[in-house]
């Protein structure tokens, strides 16, 4: 290990900026006034915020644990992260959706040159070491929204990555879905994730926001996205096709490698779930096709089985990332979106993904039954 990474000293991650006040509680305050609902759950997660924030402003030998805002979708953990994030007065900070962060990681490594070894007989330094000591350098907090993982060795690498950063005195702040001890339960081969998660409860206090309100259920109607149910063997073609009519514009541009979709144009794209999701594609191409395409239609989303946990995991990760970007979501499906993933390896995180598509297309009232219409979502049955 690299003379870096055996440096134990912590000299406060705010450095000058030690003396600004950090008031986290005027923060939250303000936020009520706008219209949030006094919380008891999110107050103790602003008062463990509060003091992490002063241990960070303090002169402390080691570095202060970080915090892991943990509770089901609504319950404002990426605010609150957001809210944070905004409070530190140093430009030596970062947050990051985890999504766009792995992505990233994966970039920078394959683009590191290989090292040279720095004394005749020893090894070359450790890319993963590396690049660590490079993303220490860029910021001494890190905020990560939506932490979660299933892939293994994307688990292992960053297993590593973390140890050299907390080693470093790298401050994590992240929220997830569950609290550490439950994350990846049911999923294969979970003996292998548990180095990084007994290194992250070991640098990181667990924040419950379990109970409260879901302020996701409680948000404006989004008008452009829409939800369409259909009898299971009836088509929703004539239904999808005036949607498409209606918002594509332009030409159509050069096609993604990757995928064989049924229609686009302009900003528009039309796939069938099994064009999407059927395939081995992962966030890397996911996050090429946010940034083609606005609006992104999914025909004949399934209800799957517990042996179609890949797919199920792959239809997360895109809702994830158009959720974060903003897009505009139109799904046709057999069944509500509480129905799709009940089961199998990927039931638990596809939880979140529920959340996420009933808040796109607000569509909310269809838990009320098949017939059941609301803004957004609208029924062939």
């Amino acid at each position: 290990m690299s003379a870096l990474l055996k440096q134990s000293n912590y000299s406060g991650p705010l450095g000058r900026f030690g003396s600004i006040k950090v008031d986290l509680f005027a923060a939250y305050q303000k936020r009520l006034s706008e219209g949030w609902q006094p919380d008891a759950a999110q107050a103790r997660a602003v008062m463990r915020l509060q003091s992490l924030a002063k241990a960070l402003q303090s002169d402390l030998e080691t570095a202060p644990r970080g915090l892991w805002l943990y509770g089901p979708p609504g319950r404002g953990k990426s605010q609150m992260l957001d809210m944070f994030m905004d409070a530190l007065p140093t430009p030596n900070k970062r947050r990051v959706h985890f999504h766009a962060f792995m992505a990233e990681l994966h970039r920078r490594l394959n683009a590191m040159p290989p090292a040279e070894p720095t004394l005749v007989g020893r090894r070359k330094p450790d890319l993963v070491e590396r690049l660590a000591a490079e993303i220490a350098s860029e910021a001494s907090v890190l905020g990560f929204d939506e932490f979660y993982l299933t892939n293994l060795p994307d688990a292992m690498f960053l297993g590593r990555l973390m140890q050299a950063l907390f080693k470093q005195g790298t401050v994590v702040v992240a929220t997830s879905n569950w609290n550490l001890p439950d994350l990846f339960q049911g999923g294969l081969n979970r003996d292998r994730f548990m180095p990084l998660l007994k290194l992250l409860e070991e640098h990181m206090e667990p924040i419950n926001l379990t109970e409260g309100l879901d302020y996701r259920l409680r948000d404006g109607k989004n008008e452009a996205s829409t939800y369409i149910m259909n009898k299971r063997g009836e088509s929703t073609e004539a239904e999808l096709e005036v949607l498409f009519s209606e918002y594509a514009q332009g030409s159509t541009g050069k096609p993604l490698p990757f995928l064989h979709a049924k229609r686009q144009a302009g900003s528009v794209v039309w796939a069938t779930f099994s064009e999407l999701c059927d395939q081995p594609l992962g966030r890397l191409e996911y996050q090429q096709l946010a940034d083609r395409f606005q609006t992104v239609m999914i025909e004949g989303i399934p209800q799957l089985t517990a042996n179609e946990a890949d797919c199920a995991l792959r239809l997360a990760t895109l809702i994830d990332i158009l959720y974060e970007r903003g897009h505009r979501l139109v799904i046709s499906s057999s069944v509500p979106p509480q129905a799709i993933c009940t089961a199998g390896a990927a039931a638990q995180v596809f939880e979140r993904t529920v959340s996420r598509i009933i808040q796109m297309t607000n569509s909310q009232g269809m838990f009320e039954g098949e017939g059941c219409q609301s803004a957004g979502f609208s029924s062939s049955v």
